[in-house]
């Protein structure tokens, strides 16, 4: 963070769809298929089989999965919802519906439903430039309040995005708890993309995908070889430094089709419990979301002089009228430095706010809890784009009563700053 210290009949037949790409018409085949390689592919079948079948980390336990398939080839309402970054949301691909997230879903739709399409419903809830635990915070928001019985299915997709993550892989760890611990919990992959870097965390992630049973998919492991053998070229499937462009996403989609390649061809696992034991860290599992429009009974709240609405906020890429956090606490410029506070019984607590773009009157604010100074976040850093920027503010091991104070700094009274959302837990 830039903080300052006080400063998966039809389901046996290949999938051999035809995408558009960014550079022409290619058929991203299935194993079971013709053999063809995308365009755009340089060298045979054999190595383009080999680079899918290294994209299927683990295939995990089948059991949600194959239940999801069974209620679409019913035609059932089934619901496949993706949450992640820019990459989940589409960035860098010429239009939503090119992205690997639309794509697996369409995917998934014609292979298992192709008399009824219209029972498979797609919930995209990526969100650029956001971790795994801003994730889990939106998740009750932006997934499950969309689908009235949760999902069926859940990609996520933080392999690129929790690079400075503060807790290490709890929040990840917890989001998929979150997910898994519903009334109705859905078959959950994880996704893992990559950078043209060649980094990515799975490391860090994928124990928490063995330890629940959870098929993984590779990008990494997938692109990687392929671009050091020279069979790919890097801006072949990047648009830049962090994002896939359409033959990308393409190639990440056919990935996840090898993942129902492998089902198709699997019987039915039985359903497994979850595990006593955790991976990395469950301490956010039972996260809520706290924004001027949901504030639970027992938390107190006065706005001081964050008394405004920040509507200068981004969009998501599939819905360009809908604002990321449109019930925030906004501080204007010149508005006195009357501090925000709020009192709440909380074992852990994370402040989500804005980082505006390059020449807004933002500042720093200094955050203080029970009294005492904790930190100050830079409302517009250098690379802010008028993004949400999550920090952990406490995190402890018993729930106490605390109270949290934020005000501008000193030299920055008359700027503005806004805070997007809270995410706390109860105990």
């Amino acid at each position: 963070m830039v903080a300052h210290t006080k400063k998966e009949a039809c389901r046996r037949l290949a999938l051999t769809g035809i995408f558009t790409a960014a550079l022409g018409v290619a058929s991203f085949a299935s194993p079971n298929g013709t053999g063809a390689v995308p365009e755009g592919y340089m060298d045979s079948a054999k190595h383009y089989e080999a680079m899918l079948e290294r994209s299927l980390m683990s295939a995990g336990n089948n059991a949600r999965m194959k239940a999801a398939i069974a209620k679409a080839e019913r035609g059932e309402d089934v619901h496949i919802a993706y949450i992640g970054g820019s990459i989940t949301e589409g960035g860098n691909a010429s239009e939503p519906e090119k992205s690997w997230a639309y794509l697996s879903f369409k995917a998934f739709r014609d292979r298992y439903a192709p008399a009824s399409p219209n029972t498979v419903h797609y919930v995209n809830a990526g969100m650029s430039g956001t971790p795994s635990a801003l994730g889990m915070i939106r998740y009750e928001r932006d997934v499950l309040e969309r689908i009235e019985n949760g999902p069926d299915v859940l990609f996520v997709e933080f392999a690129v995005n929790d690079g400075d993550d503060p807790t290490r892989g709890a929040a990840y760890e917890s989001l998929v708890l979150k997910a898994l611990k519903t009334e109705n919990p859905p078959a959950v992959v994880l996704m893992f993309s990559v950078f043209k870097s060649r980094w990515n965390l799975q490391d860090r992630l994928a124990p928490i995908g063995r330890l629940y049973g959870l098929p993984m998919i590779s990008i990494k492991d997938a692109l990687v070889p392929e671009l050091e053998a020279g069979r790919i070229a890097e801006d072949q499937f990047f648009a830049d430094i962090y994002h896939p462009g359409d033959w990308g996403h393409e190639l990440m989609a056919a990935c996840v089709s090898r993942y129902f390649d492998k089902l198709d061809a699997s019987a039915a696992d039985s359903g497994i419990p979850l595990p006593d034991g955790i991976a990395v860290g469950d301490r956010f599992a039972g996260v809520k979301m706290i924004d001027s429009s949901s504030v639970p009974k027992g938390v107190i709240i006065d706005r001081g002089a964050f008394s405004a609405t920040d509507e200068n906020l981004g969009t998501f890429i599939y819905d360009r009228s809908r604002k990321t956090f449109p019930d925030n606490w906004h501080k204007a410029g010149g508005a006195g430095n009357q501090p925000f506070t709020m009192t709440l019984a909380c074992k852990n607590l994370l402040i989500v706010y804005k980082k505006a773009s390059g020449g807004s009157p933002f500042g720093l604010a200094e955050v203080s809890i029970d009294g005492e100074f904790y930190d100050a976040y830079d409302g517009v850093p250098s690379g802010g784009w008028n993004n949400p920027w999550t920090s952990v503010l406490i995190d402890e091991e018993a729930p106490a009563t605390h109270t949290i104070t934020v005000r501008m700094a000193e030299d920055c009274a008359d700027s503005a700053f806004t805070i997007l959302a809270f995410g706390y837990t109860e105990n």
